[in-house]
């Protein structure tokens, strides 16, 4: 028998629900010109992943620190996406706010995002 938690995002993960291409980066500032900066996105790591909206109880608190979070994003775990601090989810960008190696295991990592825009220059298909 599966152990059923109330929130999808404390427990281990059935097949096919890692259905969202994830874009994992660090972006990088990089200067231009004479008084301008250019984003520059380093590490780029692409995996499957589980997109959920938190709710607004959880949305609410995490005003209370300053720290906004959104979605939760949940992949398979992976060490190199602990450098990241951006991922891109059909073309929107969300801010890495905090991570969570779900019940310690070694096997599925929860990130907190806040959603920060819409990315449409970039042109991925991510999705």
């Amino acid at each position: 028998m599966k152990l059923h938690y109330s929130r999808p995002y404390s427990r281990f993960l059935y097949p096919g629900e890692l259905n969202k291409r994830v874009l994992f980066y660090t972006r990088q500032d990089e200067p231009i010109g004479g008084s301008g900066i250019q984003a520059a996105n380093q590490y780029e790591h692409t995996v499957w992943g589980k997109l959920i909206s938190v709710s607004d109880t959880l949305r609410l608190h995490s005003f209370q620190i300053n720290k906004t979070v959104t979605h939760k994003i949940i992949v398979r775990y992976r060490q190199s996406l602990y450098s990241s601090d951006q991922t891109v989810i059909n073309g929107v960008v969300y801010i890495i706010r905090g991570v969570t190696d779900i019940n310690s295991a070694g096997r599925f990592l929860s990130f907190s995002y806040e959603e920060m825009r819409s990315q449409p220059e970039r042109g991925n298909d991510f999705g």
